[in-house]
């Protein structure tokens, strides 16, 4: 019990620098854990079980993945993103291995088995770089996508590539049996996912409680894993296909404040498994081992990025080719080689293999040594390459109304703060006046240009209000909450105040989002 509360007051601790020094918090806590490591502040510390890993962590990723994306991004680049998905993972295997055969000199079936391991992305580092950078739409869209539905193939590729190798049949190994192994697992995976969510939506549709709501997506997204492998399929396609599914459930026909309730869990559990993982990295990972097997782990980070290559440009350049109406911008192919960071699952896979595995100490090393500095490095650089590329959607009406609000409010701030001084007797009153009129003047100046910019930019007028309404909304619920923990007001009218306050935050999240709102009475009512 110690060692958890340790490790949790470490976890946060670094999430807080994190944001202080402004780098991504999963780099901070990898970074963190290896010095937490080194300097032995937690003895103790058991290495990362892959089977935690597997049983627990991955299936609870997924799902959220999937029961908050946007569906309807994912099903507009659903060509790209299945692309890439399959042919694509499957150029990248074979061509991580390849160039892994013959830089590092190993057998086909570890190079290739070393290949699948580093061919799975780290989704959240990703998703954290997009909320740094704002990029196009479709491009986030597929590599999001992409990076839900790769983990599948590859989990498919490996389990396919790992019999094989440890079973020393290394001459059967067939590019086109693999390939029909993938399609195969992933097309099952698919179904069973969608089979299980059907099944799922129709109890949470009848359920009303949302404690009890929640409980049924958890079994969900465990069952959707577990019954996927237990049959040979992909399970990691079936729990992402079962989040989509009764993430649209969810939007369609459970009440605001379910709806409120299950994201909010959901937002939870992500954050903490992510937390637990990224900080395991780190504990686990040994600088002597980095520093004995560095030129390896180079030639190998140089060996996934050819293959990543191969399974970028090949597949965009044939639908170019064959759907040109699907066709991707040549610079936002380079963001899908150069964003492809590893995560824990690519070390989870290593340490999962059998010790009669061919090469597995270097196997091990290697995947340990890549996950770290695809991290730290790629996870540090990612938001200034869309830059570089140019990719980030800067809106100056927006940067003008944020500019003219920070002048509002150190202006307001400090003439606060005047009036206080001269309450307490502690400025004359000539300088009061003095400094009150010129704070007045900049606040008045700040304000007629906020009201010029929203007047004539009505879309960022808009925006403004929508945002304000959210923060009042917010008010609303905190004054509500303490009111019913004070007795103030009976559970029940607190209950029907705060299920108007979701319906109300939903619609907001709505509009802004850009997706059509929910005609009111076309959900159930609120338990």
């Amino acid at each position: 019990m110690p060692l958890i509360i340790g490790l949790m007051v470490a976890a946060s601790i670094l999430a807080i620098a994190a944001k202080r020094v402004r780098i991504p918090y999963n780099v901070a806590l990898v970074v963190g854990g290896l010095l937490i490591s080194v300097g032995g502040i937690l003895p103790g510390v058991p290495p990362l079980n892959p089977e935690v890993v597997f049983l627990v962590c991955l299936p609870l990723l997924l799902f959220e993945g999937g029961i908050t994306a946007d569906v309807n991004n994912v099903r507009a680049n659903l060509v790209p993103i299945a692309t890439l998905a399959t042919l694509g993972m499957v150029l990248a295997i074979a061509g991580t291995g390849t160039a892994l055969h013959f830089a590092l000199s190993l057998a086909w079936g570890p190079a290739l088995l070393l290949g699948a391991m580093l061919s799975v992305t780290d989704t959240v580092s990703i998703l954290y770089a997009f909320r740094r950078a704002p990029v196009p739409q479709r491009l986030a869209g597929i590599m999001q996508g992409e990076s839900l539905f790769n983990d599948g193939t590859a989990l498919v590729a490996y389990a396919a590539i790992a019999g094989v190798v440890t079973a020393g049949g290394e001459a059967s190994l067939s590019p086109g049996a693999l390939g029909m192994k993938v399609v195969l697992a992933t097309a099952g995976g698919l179904a069973l996912g969608l089979a299980l969510a059907l099944v799922a939506g129709f109890v949470i549709r009848h359920i009303q409680d949302p404690l009890a709501e929640i409980m049924v997506t958890t079994a969900l997204a465990f069952a959707a894993f577990v019954v996927g492998e237990q049959l040979h399929l992909s399970g990691a396609i079936a729990a992402v296909t079962a989040g989509l599914s009764v993430g649209i459930t969810l939007r369609r026909h459970v009440s605001p404040q379910s709806q409120v309730a299950i994201h909010s869990f959901w937002e939870y559990a992500a954050f903490g498994v992510n937390t637990f993982l990224f900080l395991s990295v780190g504990l686990t990972t040994k600088p002597q081992t980095l520093v004995q097997y560095l030129p390896q782990t180079l030639l190998a980070v140089a060996s996934l990025l050819l293959g990543r290559a191969v399974a970028i440009y090949v597949p965009f350049l044939l639908l170019r080719w064959l759907r040109p109406s699907e066709a991707v911008p040549l610079r936002w192919q380079h963001v899908f080689i150069l964003g492809n960071i590893k995560g824990a699952l690519s070390i989870a896979l290593a340490l999962g293999l059998p010790a009669t595995a061919p090469s597995r100490e270097l196997l091990v090393a290697i995947a340990f040594g890549v996950t770290f500095l695809s991290l730290v490095g790629q996870g540090l650089m990612l938001t200034g390459l869309f830059k570089w590329l140019g990719l980030t959607e800067e809106d100056p009406v927006a940067l003008a109304v944020s500019e003219q609000q920070a002048r509002l409010i150190a202006g307001r701030a400090a003439r606060q703060e005047l009036e206080t001084l001269h309450d307490q007797g502690l400025i004359p009153r000539a300088a009061y006046e003095h400094l009150r009129s010129s704070y007045q003047v900049d606040i008045a100046s700040a304000e007629r240009e906020l009201r010029r910019l929203s007047e004539q930019h009505l879309t960022q007028g808009a925006r403004i209000v929508l945002t304000t309404r959210r923060r009042l909304i917010d008010a609303e619920r905190t004054a509500l909450l303490a009111a019913r923990r004070g007795g103030l007001i009976p559970e029940s009218t607190a209950e029907a105040q705060l299920a108007r306050l979701d319906e109300r935050m939903l619609e907001l999240e709505h509009i802004m989002s850009g997706a059509p709102v929910k005609e009111a009475g076309s959900g159930r009512k609120a338990s």
